[in-house]
């Protein structure tokens, strides 16, 4: 009776021919640590076509998992998993403490049970050691194919994954790669340098995919956290390129679908072709966990036994294997919101970022920081100068001009007036930068502010200045915009930026403390890490590292208002750059022009952490005001009080040229 039974599902089983079956892939990528759909900056769910998150994820996959046979699924991820919220970081911070045995993305995955993970580079940026410590409590194997030993050259991660399913009783070998890009090597400099080597994308699988399929590769997936290439680029092995996932697709034979990533942006389906002709699809699901791209792909057997893709005649009917299912469109599921240890670990992470540190005077916000001087970002540029005009006070740098960097990184970050939390200034520094402090010249300040100057379209008679138009300019060769986060407003130096002129002669009355800047004075620039290593593009890499105490920027400025007790804004805002939208006839700076490509070191951001529109990904929400009209004919201030201006004018009234001859050798020499 027993084995009459165990006939029955075969008996039941609908027709099909012995050599056609069915394989789903499900993929995520660059969840940043959203494992439910909650904004800890808002202390809110997400809303709209805003859902995300894990817990939605999960529902797609268990509905999927139900409606087909489970072993013909596939759980894939393609990477930036472990860093992006307040969740992570309290889980890199808090490692190992009770309740933080296990990453809540390890948790995540593991309950979901995935069957390969990939690297992003956001992996990278809370160190080896922790991260060696996340692969270890993944239950999936973690790849990395262009990931080497710098001293061996050995594989630094397994490069890929032969896994074996019974679908309809019928045996079939996938082999999934795993490829980072290779940027790596720039924004997480100090963590990887002499340790590990990052190589091509296109040249490691070329290498790697034949090895797949003489190891039993029937069909082959590629985990590329890359996005697609700039229009027009043509591959080269030496660039070491960031995005080059469509070169991946159209120039490797013998891979049947990419999964991309890194991008942040929704790619439901593109085919390509590989070199031999064969189709390509490629699919980025959208960030953190907002979609799981579904794909379904139809394998018959061939000749001699191997199962390969049936693929459809036209691209359109490719294209159409691909399903993207939104997190909008699902609830979450009890899988991970019941999940006691993830549960914990959000009810800490709630409470941490709802923590009150001071009192804010005036309600300031990030809404025009893109285009004008704002007191938020100057509080973030007075922490960095403090920190590191401390760091550095018994050194033989002190004394020196301290600059600092800031970026608008979001669009919406608002201090409210009244209590101020963590959440608030997390919501203003959303990526888990550490300081650093670099010594520069007069020259390569000029250049480093014209190059953060390119992110404004020329202002044009034909095509007059507006914020909404002439902010994120878009360069041949570039896949998007400028984003916001790789324009750098400078703290501690007085200019103005003139965007009517062309790139490179933008730069105007660049003064310190009232002096023009020389190209041979001595400055130091207070610098985020990313941007210390090249993030960006920003012309840094003869600049010498001075000083590095991975003090996190974000903590740093929790403790300036921990100890302030109350923001007054008169402490740290003064206004010391604007733009010039008008055409005037100033005397430009006298500087070498800045190519508008950015330099060869590729760039990508730190983060993304978790605003709810950050600057990006997608779109970004507009700025409602518009810029002062004030603004574009002053000179910005100094960075002193008022009365210290006067006092300075008054004393070289007195003294003549002395003061500023002074000033001009203390800068030289000091």
């Amino acid at each position: 009776m027993v084995g009459a039974l165990a006939l029955v599902p075969l008996l039941a089983a609908p027709a099909q021919a012995d050599d056609e079956i069915t394989l789903t892939v499900l993929a995520t990528t660059d969840v940043h640590g959203h494992v439910y759909n909650w904004d800890y900056f808002a202390d809110a769910p997400y809303t709209g076509n805003n859902q995300l998150g894990m817990s939605r994820a999960a529902s797609i996959v268990e509905q999927v998992r139900g409606e087909r046979a489970p072993d013909s699924v596939l759980l894939l991820d393609n990477g930036d998993a472990i860093q992006g919220t307040p969740l992570t970081y309290l889980a890199q911070r808090d490692e190992g403490d009770p309740g933080w045995e296990t990453n809540p993305m390890a948790e995540a995955f593991n309950a979901l049970d995935y069957d390969a993970l990939n690297l992003g580079n956001h992996e990278f940026n809370y160190g080896l050691d922790l991260l060696g410590d996340v692969e270890d409590s993944y239950d999936a194997p973690l790849l990395g194919a262009n990931v080497v030993d710098a001293t061996t050259g050995d594989p630094a991660f397994q490069p890929y994954e032969i896994i074996e399913r019974v679908i309809d009783g019928h045996t079939v070998k996938v082999g999934v790669l795993g490829l980072v890009t290779p940027g790596v090597r720039v924004w997480d400099k100090a963590i990887v340098d002499g340790v590990l080597e990052f190589r091509d994308l296109v040249a490691t699988a070329r290498e790697v995919v034949p090895e797949m399929k003489a190891d039993g590769a029937e069909i082959v997936v590629a985990l590329v956290h890359s996005g697609l290439d700039a229009d027009g680029y043509e591959w080269r092995e030496a660039d070491l390129e960031e995005n080059v996932a469509a070169s991946v697709a159209s120039l490797v034979n013998d891979i049947d679908l990419v999964i991309g990533g890194h991008s942040h942006v929704d790619v439901p389906a593109r085919v390509f072709a590989a070199p031999d002709g064969d189709p390509v699809l490629f699919t980025q699901p959208y960030f953190w966990a907002r979609s799981v791209s579904d794909v379904q792909l139809p394998l018959t057997r061939t000749a001699g036994g191997a199962y390969r893709v049936d693929w459809p005649a036209s691209d359109e009917a490719v294209a159409a294997l691909v399903t993207p299912r939104y997190a909008r469109d699902y609830a979450d599921s009890a899988l991970l919101t019941e999940n006691p240890v993830l549960a914990e670990q959000h009810t800490r992470t709630v409470d941490y970022v709802n923590t009150t540190v001071a009192t804010n005077l005036e309600e300031m916000t990030t809404a025009t920081s893109r285009y004008e001087d704002t007191p938020i970002l100057d509080l973030i540029g007075q922490v960095m100068v403090d920190a590191v005009t401390l760091g550095l006070s018994e050194t033989e740098y002190a004394g020196l001009p301290v600059v600092a960097q800031t970026s608008p990184f979001s669009r919406t970050s608002v201090f409210p007036a009244g209590d101020l939390t963590i959440k608030d200034i997390a919501g203003l520094y959303i990526y888990d930068n550490t300081l650093q402090a670099s010594l520069m010249t007069g020259a390569q300040l000029k250049a480093y502010l014209e190059y953060s100057a390119r992110y404004f379209k020329q202002a044009t008679p034909e095509d007059p200045w507006d914020p909404e138009t002439h902010t994120g300019a878009l360069y041949p060769g570039e896949t998007r915009g400028i984003p916001d986060y790789n324009y750098d407003a400078l703290t501690g130096v007085s200019y103005r930026i003139d965007v009517t002129r062309p790139v490179g002669e933008r730069i105007v009355d660049l003064a310190w403390d009232g002096a023009p800047v020389a190209d041979d004075d001595r400055l130091v620039l207070a610098v985020n890490n990313y941007r210390a290593n090249g993030g960006g593009g920003f012309p840094v890499g003869d600049m010498v590292p001075i000083w590095d105490e991975q003090l996190e920027i974000r903590q740093l400025i929790i403790e300036y208002a921990t100890q302030a007790g109350e923001l007054d804004q008169a402490a740290f805002h003064e206004a010391n750059w604007s733009l010039i939208t008008q055409a005037e006839e100033p005397t430009p700076t006298d500087t070498t022009s800045p190519s508008v490509s950015p330099s060869p070191d590729p760039s990508d951001p730190t983060g993304p952490t978790g605003t709810t529109t950050p600057s990006e990904p997608g779109s970004s929400a507009p700025a409602s005001a518009s810029p002062s009209s004030t603004r574009g004919g002053e000179l910005g201030s100094t960075g002193a009080s008022v009365g210290g201006i006067v006092a300075v004018a008054l004393g070289l009234a007195v003294v003549g040229g002395l003061a500023l001859v002074w000033r001009r050798r203390s800068m030289r020499t000091r």
